[in-house]
């Protein structure tokens, strides 16, 4: 089992647990650089104990497998080293396949904006959801479906939610997510925003942005929380972050996690902001967790409505923004009196 073990770790499983299980099943494996998403792990390996000990190795995430047969030892230095720098190669290899087909995604995106419109009226989406018509969303010339264009920091296209009529979603093919945002408003009025209020969802960003009146952003999902309030602060520094995350007590309930409450709160965490959840009347989310979970769901759904959302946003972000101000006069008034003292020193050291 140890030189099982070690045959795992070779081509990037992470062994941790109970693996390796050697009962001659299938077993999933989590390997190295895996997402949240993937938490079901991207390896699977099959191991037996009897006769002479055996088995099947495969990391999904490089393509490297192995078959394995017990020597009575541990892998040596060099075979460890060949196996590494062959994993190496082949996760460089789809780094840069990958780099190239979000280019070229992120090409043919931009040339269907040409073939959209920016929406003069509420789509079937945006009314059933219970939101105005902000700037930046687009639809066809039918006004039916809703298109959301997702960026970089930079102001860079690299894909588009599709929502369909009746709310289903999906994005542009081999196209990139991570760090990317919608800013509902344009993002000229994010860059006015006195801060950085993040949702996960479009519905969830423009009920927010409502609310408080200025430009918000949408993150598009739990897992894109962190690596988009990490681009976002660093663009913009001075400005408090504020995450308003989604409370998925559903799959809580259900599967023993709550992506939505813990990646928030660590997006939160990774750039000194605050992390967020609606408030609904008693009993509203208990009776039914699926449908009780974001501040949309708050405005459209809760007997609370929007004036609901508008006491807890407002109250929340209010406060982080007033406690950012008041830390930056802290600071200015620190920076002061330093500069004001260094003439005098200089002076008794003369």
């Amino acid at each position: 089992q140890e030189e099982f073990a070690d045959a795992l770790r070779s081509v990037g499983c992470v062994v941790s647990g109970e693996h390796p299980i050697m009962d001659g099943n299938k077993h999933r494996i989590s390997v190295e650089g895996e997402k949240f998403s993937e938490k079901a792990g991207s390896g699977f390996y099959v191991g037996h104990l009897d006769g002479h000990p055996a088995g099947y190795i495969k990391n999904n995430k490089t393509g490297i497998d192995m078959k394995w047969k017990s020597k009575g030892y541990s892998l040596d230095p060099e075979e460890k080293a060949r196996m590494a720098a062959a994993a190496a190669n082949k996760l460089a290899a789809r780094a840069d396949e990958q780099d190239r087909l979000h280019e070229a995604t992120a090409q043919r995106v931009g040339k269907q904006m040409d073939s959209l419109v920016p929406a003069s009226e509420l789509t079937p989406y945006m009314r059933d959801k219970g939101i105005q018509i902000h700037g930046g969303a687009l639809t066809d010339k039918d006004g039916q479906k809703t298109y959301i264009p997702a960026f970089d920091v930079e102001g860079k296209q690299w894909t588009m939610q599709y929502i369909q009529e009746d709310g289903t979603k999906r994005f542009a093919k081999n196209s990139k997510k991570e760090g990317c945002f919608h800013p509902v408003g344009g993002m000229d009025a994010l860059a006015k925003a006195p801060a950085l209020v993040i949702s996960e969802g479009y519905a969830t960003a423009a009920t927010n942005a409502e609310a408080l009146g200025f430009a918000t952003v949408a993150a598009f999902d739990s897992g894109n929380l962190p690596a988009v309030a990490r681009a976002l602060h660093d663009k913009f520094p001075d400005k408090p972050v504020i995450i308003a995350g989604d409370d998925d007590r559903h799959l809580e309930a259900t599967q023993g996690i709550n992506p939505g409450r813990t990646k928030a709160e660590k997006a939160a965490k990774a750039v000194g902001g605050k992390a967020m959840f609606p408030i609904f009347a008693p009993g509203e989310q208990s009776a039914n967790p699926k449908g009780f979970t974001d501040f949309n769901d708050l405005a459209t759904k809760s007997e609370l409505g929007k004036e609901g959302v508008e006491r807890q946003v407002r109250a929340e972000v209010g406060r982080v923004i007033r406690d950012a101000e008041e830390k930056r006069e802290r600071v200015q008034e620190q920076e002061k009196q330093v500069q004001e003292q260094r003439p005098k020193r200089a002076s008794r050291i003369a």
